[in-house]
């Protein structure tokens, strides 16, 4: 998957529209190294969040791009928002590889940290649909260099491993059954391990 750095700008210099209100590139700076660039975003003129976007460098490492900081006093209007779900969609157009981090959004750290399988946690589910396989939960309570909690997500490479992911994600979901006693929680990532068989 080819990062066109450029197009991302431009999308994000227009700007996305939402039910939420319009999602606009605020400012643009340098990352670490030279393929590392942070873009921070605004919702209707309000900081949003901040985007950290690798280009990658071949043959090593693959492109990826991360959101992090999302604004605590947006963050009940932005998890679960159209805004979220459209922002993503052009992030999943681009990169192969999204980490996310979720310490405001109370629903998918609620049920991280109740056993719910990254893949069919309510963020994990929104990057599951738009054909992410891979998933894994970086919970890192120092946050060091690693940044906080945040859910990595892949699309795979082949059919192959698209299949292999799928039969994990299916025996997280077993064994989160089993341990499980949320009767409510149960139904409710029941109803996203259906969708994701459907």
């Amino acid at each position: 998957m080819r990062v066109k750095y450029e197009e991302i700008l431009k999308t994000l210099e227009k700007g996305i529209n939402s039910k939420e209100g319009k999602i606009k590139l605020l400012k643009v700076s340098q990352g670490r190294f030279k393929e590392e660039f942070n873009l921070d975003l605004s919702l209707e003129g309000k900081p949003l969040l901040t985007l950290k976007i690798f280009l990658g460098r071949k043959p090593y490492w693959l492109p990826w791009v991360e959101v992090f900081g999302v604004n605590p006093n947006l963050s009940k209007l932005f998890f679960g928002s159209e805004a979220e779900k459209k922002l993503y969609k052009v992030l999943s157009e681009h990169f192969g590889r999204v980490f996310i981090e979720y310490f405001e959004d109370k629903e998918t750290a609620y049920e991280l940290q109740k056993g719910v399988p990254p893949a069919l946690s309510r963020l994990g589910f929104e990057l599951l649909k738009l054909g992410y396989t891979y998933f894994r939960d970086w919970y890192i309570p120092e946050g060091l260099m690693e940044g906080g909690h945040k859910v990595q997500a892949e699309k795979p490479p082949n059919e192959e491993a698209k299949v292999r992911h799928l039969r994990v994600i299916k025996r997280e979901f077993e064994e989160f059954l089993k341990m499980c006693d949320d009767k409510d929680l149960i139904e409710k990532v029941k109803g996203r391990y259906n969708f994701l068989r459907s």
